[in-house]
């Protein structure tokens, strides 16, 4: 009898510190707070728990979203930052605003984005505009820069920043006009929903669109390759990319630089924190 009433107390005593720790956790962190409190209430009662929604624990957590962001960070670094976390990242690469959708609707637990915040939301709202964004928070990772690439054969090396927006806007359509050869400037991007037109649109071109005839491709690779084939070229690429593919940039006077972030639906997790830590750690100290 006593025994009994000592596991019942227990279990009260349990249920009462379940509710506090619940109720004052993030609400990121109230999922992750009920599993921990739910295996505490359970081992104080002396009848070990495992809540249904606690198995998500051990699921990988899903991150969905720019190629950019997974190319330059995580291709190298997935099997340390779950080495250091302990834990399974399940990667899907496709847009940045396409991973903001997707962590709007609960089909990702982080997004993962190559452009200014703003911007990809902008960029997600016209594809989900009843979608609440309000509550979406940014980490960065690291800033990478994009550049713009040109055909081995152009002979312009150098230029302001405010010529290759015009250039890409469609304002200048011939290199002739900024020191080329006889030849039509042809604009190559990847498609909207990426995180690299994103960033030069928030930083070159406001609400301009590009040039009416540009060629817009499904990745950076994709842009690249037809650079490498057509002479009138100028396309729109990670640095890294451009002279990986052994292709000119243009210089300019002024860097557009690409933010690599990580996006949470509120305040997240400790288990999302850990991953936000782990990807910055192993950032920093790649090569090392």
């Amino acid at each position: 009898m006593l025994v009994g009433m000592r596991a019942s107390f227990g279990t009260i005593l349990a249920a009462f510190a379940l509710a506090l720790v619940v109720a004052s956790a993030e609400p990121g962190q109230a999922t992750e707070a009920r599993c921990d409190a739910a295996l505490a209430a359970g081992n104080t009662a002396g009848q070990p728990v495992t809540p249904p929604r606690c198995a998500s624990k051990d699921a990988p957590l899903r991150i969905q979203g720019s190629t950019t962001f997974n190319a330059a960070i995580l291709a190298a670094n997935l099997a340390a930052i779950e080495r250091m976390t302990g834990g399974t990242l399940e990667i899907v690469a496709n847009k940045s605003s396409w991973g903001l959708l997707a962590l709007l609707e609960g089909r990702a637990d982080v997004a993962m984005i190559s452009a200014p915040l703003e911007a990809e939301i902008m960029a997600a709202r016209k594809l989900a505009p009843k979608l609440d964004y309000s509550a979406l928070l940014e980490f960065r990772i690291l800033t990478t820069r994009i550049a713009f690439a040109a055909h081995p054969s152009n002979p312009v090396q150098v230029l302001p920043i405010e010529t290759v927006a015009r250039l890409l806007k469609g304002e200048i359509a011939n290199w002739s006009v900024v020191g080329g050869a006889d030849v039509p400037v042809r604009v190559v991007a990847v498609k909207e929903g990426g995180g690299t037109v994103a960033a030069v649109r928030a930083q070159l071109l406001g609400d301009v669109a590009l040039a009416g005839d540009a060629v817009r491709l499904e990745s950076a690779n994709h842009v690249l390759k037809v650079v490498a084939q057509e002479p009138g070229a100028i396309g729109i690429a990670q640095l890294g990319l451009i002279r990986k593919a052994g292709l000119r940039e243009i210089a300019t006077d002024r860097p557009v630089e690409q933010p690599l972030s990580y996006i949470t639906a509120g305040q997240p997790s400790v288990r999302v924190l850990r991953v936000i830590d782990a990807t910055r750690f192993a950032t920093v100290n790649d090569g090392d």
